[in-house]
């Protein structure tokens, strides 16, 4: 029960087991993964021997965690890469203020909680970063303040998990609720591209490259007037392989791959990620599990479903945005992970990357900016 690689295969097959599932037209495909991590992760700390044997684990499933991240992000970023630019130069500012609108409904929705409640604005702070799944915004959250690490993490680390079922149920949900039919939106959507990927090889080299670079770009600190902004392997490797997949070749370097190859990777990486994600905090977020935290838990969910619902509403209704497009707009301004996962297992379209790589620096940006204004009007 304490090897680390047994509790990660163990939650993937479980996990994908209960993602068969049907209820109705629902079920949780890849997503299980998460929920048997979380009860996988909840259950081998009772079992463990020592406090060294528990950290080594825990250094074990933060490598897989890590390591997932680099999967599923490059492989994201190199399928993207073919119709980015096509998806830019048609809905280009569209995405831009998607990025930001829903970080600032995220944002605006948190603060008004410091007002109307009687708990720990730094839990809130943490709580803000956790609702919309982002780690680079817990990066500058904490970096926003001079005291309170461990209140800020608390609240990331409680908020993290309700921020990812909300993105994960609305990406399900919201086709169901408004009767969108993705059958027909995926026949109309005629900027799909042709897959001829099958004659490309797959190159490590050049792959191997595609990730140097992006965790060296990740490694970059951007100072701005208000905050230091750092991208972190996610943001930085997605980059490099937005850019580099765009451009294709360089010299004798190929970056153009094999999407059925990168599928796999995607895929591999996506289930690595989200039962990594449970075991890292089941224990917890289950153990701890108190009045306390429950509010903070429903303030997240609630949180991230507001900024689910603004992102769906102006994007669908004000811009127009097909589904396919939109559901990986909405991940990326989530700055979502799992949430991506869930919309390309809902939807069955490489195009919601897209959607993803083209909104996601912008929210990432749109983190930086609101955590360091939570802090100032909340007087941290």
């Amino acid at each position: 029960m304490n090897n680390p690689f047994f509790l990660l295969f163990i939650s993937i097959l479980s996990g994908l087991l209960l993602g068969k599932i049907h209820f109705k037209n629902f079920k949780l495909g890849a997503s299980g993964t998460l929920f048997a991590g979380l009860f996988f992760g909840w259950l081998f700390p009772l079992f463990t021997n020592s406090q060294k044997e528990l950290i080594n684990i825990q250094n074990t499933l933060n490598t897989f965690f890590n390591f997932s991240l680099i999967l599923f992000v490059s492989s994201i970023g190199l399928i993207a890469s073919s119709d980015i630019k096509k998806i830019l130069k048609t809905h280009g500012f569209k995405f831009i203020i998607l990025g930001f609108l829903i970080t600032f409904s995220g944002f605006i929705s948190t603060l008004l909680f410091t007002y109307f409640t009687n708990l720990n604005n730094l839990n809130l702070l943490g709580i803000f970063s956790g609702s919309m799944t982002s780690s680079p915004g817990l990066a500058s959250a904490l970096e926003s303040v001079k005291e309170g690490s461990a209140d800020i993490i608390y609240g990331y680390t409680v908020g993290y998990i309700p921020g990812v079922l909300a993105v994960i149920f609305s990406i399900y949900f919201i086709p169901i609720i408004f009767k969108i039919n993705i059958y027909e939106e995926k026949e109309s959507y005629k900027i799909e591209s042709i897959d001829n990927s099958k004659n490309y090889n797959f190159n490590f080299i050049s792959y191997s490259i595609v990730i140097i670079l992006g965790i060296l770009i990740g490694n970059l600190n951007f100072n701005l007037k208000f905050a230091s902004l750092k991208l972190g392997n996610t943001g930085g490797i997605l980059l490099s392989s937005l850019f580099l997949g765009s451009l294709g070749k360089i010299g004798n370097l190929s970056f153009e791959f094999n999407k059925n190859i990168l599928k796999v990777f995607q895929n591999l990486g996506l289930v690595i990620f989200l039962s990594s994600i449970g075991l890292r905090s089941g224990y917890k977020v289950i153990s701890n599990f108190n009045r306390e935290s429950l509010y903070l838990m429903v303030i997240s969910f609630v949180c991230a479903i507001f900024s689910i619902l603004v992102g769906y509403i102006i994007g669908k209704y004000i811009f127009k945005l097909d589904w396919i497009i939109l559901a990986g707009a909405i991940t990326g301004g989530m700055t979502s992970t799992p949430g991506l996962g869930a919309a390309l297992d809902s939807t069955k379209s490489e195009l919601v990357t897209a959607g993803y790589g083209a909104t996601y620096p912008f929210a990432l940006l749109g983190m930086v900016i609101f955590n360091k204004l939570f802090s100032i009007l909340t007087n941290l």
